[in-house]
């Protein structure tokens, strides 16, 4: 089921047409984005180059350092196994 729009979020995607809409819970206080369907991967890759600019841009001033793959995945894994301990 694909829920209906309110008049209230309607007039605010008018007001920022393209953009992404903040829509807030009153129960719940969380926030959620709406954004048109056909914009969302374009919004996506626009978000991702600006995010690896900023990882390109502190490589660039030295603010990195040695990264290792291996630690990197033996962590990830450890990570995920004690996420679902006990859910299995």
């Amino acid at each position: 089921m694909t829920p209906k729009l309110t008049e209230e979020q309607r007039q605010a995607i008018s007001t920022q047409p393209g953009a992404f809409v903040r829509v807030e819970d009153d129960e719940t206080h969380k926030v959620y984005l709406i954004i048109e369907e056909s914009r969302a991967s374009q919004l996506y890759e626009q978000w991702l180059r600006q995010e690896l600019e900023k990882g390109f841009d502190a490589a660039d001033r030295g603010e990195v350092g040695e990264w290792n793959l291996d630690k990197f995945l033996a962590n990830a894994h450890r990570r995920h196994r004690e996420q679902n301990a006990g859910t299995e």
